[in-house]
């Protein structure tokens, strides 16, 4: 009997998790590239750019946005900024005593790495269409609905599931922080993937903020002891990002695949690319709630590796979905000149050089799109929008 080659074990279980989720393994990303821009010189002109989009005037043209992988660095600015907040809160602890300090403290100690990963998901939003308002309503806001309805299910028959001890909370937690998503983001002007995503992102690290802070005040009444909370408090910091965050921006995205800019309906719930895409929250939560740990914390290690290697993979879905939307635009002119009158003057192909420019298609294939009009028609211009997308 043949041994079972590792290697192809492997490939045969990542193709059944992909066709099981709907997802595709990654193109042309590398962590280098996309986290290339972090130590390079910024100036502040360019940090308020990043946050000045979103807003009415400020939401960039379709066909200027670049759907290349995107390149984040603010988010680390971010992360060292309100670290050094939090230092300073400690600083001054272990220097004065002062109790007036300690709920500054735990807000800041359980806000440092919650917001540099919400930030991370804001710059990946390739679409410029979110407002820096919009991520903060739905962080605090999000945050504490998502408790509300967790904690009403916590008190549902759900609940008396006692045989899978503290997994339940995947069963829970998970659908009340997507409860909370449809709650506090009704708008159907976001209607693009990355904006599903970015808005998940935000409701879990509210969720993981007011969740780390509630532990922490809760091991200052029962302890005390302000080394076990500086404990806890730098252990669910550093694992937020691969906990609640991730599980939710994941949630995010798969509403926003049946969703889009349609007004919500109960099938899209029964959905297979919902479902099949949502169960990944909330068999990562269960796998992080089991009752065992592994050495140099592999548990935690090995659910955060699965959730982002989701989570890169729906950042890259997302991409390709404007980048479709983009060329559609390119598409679209081209039939409306060949539809005014049969061909494309030298006006007109300038328009439409500029236009391909502007969106990132090379000549030659300018050429064939144009070409697949001009001598074969309609029928033609299907399949070549076929082939751009």
């Amino acid at each position: 009997m043949k041994t079972p080659n590792i290697g192809d074990v492997g490939r045969g279980v990542k193709e059944q998790f992909r066709k099981f989720t709907g997802t595709e393994a990654l193109e042309g990303f590398s962590l280098d590239s996309l986290f290339s821009d972090i130590f390079r010189h910024h100036n502040t002109s360019e940090m308020e750019h990043v946050f000045a989009v979103g807003t009415p005037g400020n939401v960039p043209e379709l066909e200027d946005v670049n759907t290349s992988w995107p390149r984040p660095w603010m988010f680390f600015r971010m992360l060292i900024g309100s670290g050094i907040i939090y230092g300073l809160f400690l600083v001054c602890w272990n220097m004065f005593g002062n109790a007036n300090l300690l709920p500054g403290l735990i807000m800041m100690g359980s806000m440092v790495v919650p917001l540099a990963t919400v930030l991370f998901f804001f710059e990946v939003n390739i679409r410029r269409n979110v407002s820096l308002y919009q991520v903060v309503r739905l962080l605090f806001l999000g945050g504490v609905v998502s408790l509300l309805f967790s904690l009403m299910l916590f008190d549902s028959k759900l609940a008396s599931i006692k045989w899978l001890g503290d997994s339940i909370a995947g069963i829970i937690e998970e659908p009340g922080k997507l409860l909370a998503l449809l709650v506090v983001s009704k708008s159907v002007q976001y209607r693009y993937k990355l904006n599903g995503l970015l808005f998940g992102a935000c409701v879990g690290a509210g969720f993981a903020i007011f969740e780390s802070m509630g532990y922490a005040f809760r091991i200052l009444l029962m302890t005390s002891d302000m080394d076990f909370v500086g404990k806890n408090i730098l252990v669910r910091g550093v694992l937020a990002p691969f906990g609640h965050i991730a599980w939710t921006a994941i949630a995010g995205t798969a509403l926003w695949r049946v969703k889009g800019a349609a007004p919500l309906k109960f099938s899209m719930f029964l959905d297979k690319r919902f479902l099949g895409l949502f169960s990944v929250s909330v068999v990562m939560h269960m796998i992080w709630n089991l009752g065992f740990d592994l050495p140099f914390y592999g548990k935690y290690v090995f659910v955060g590796f699965m959730s982002w290697l989701v989570v890169f993979s729906l950042v890259q879905e997302g991409i390709r979905e404007i980048r479709s939307e983009k060329q559609k635009l390119f598409l679209d002119k081209v039939r409306e000149y060949f539809e005014n009158d049969g061909v494309i003057d030298a006006d007109e192909r300038r328009d439409l050089e500029t236009l391909a420019g502007r969106i990132g298609i090379e000549n030659a294939k300018m050429e064939e799109l144009i070409a697949s009009f001009s001598c074969n028609g309609e029928n033609d211009s299907q399949k070549a929008k076929g082939e751009v997308e």
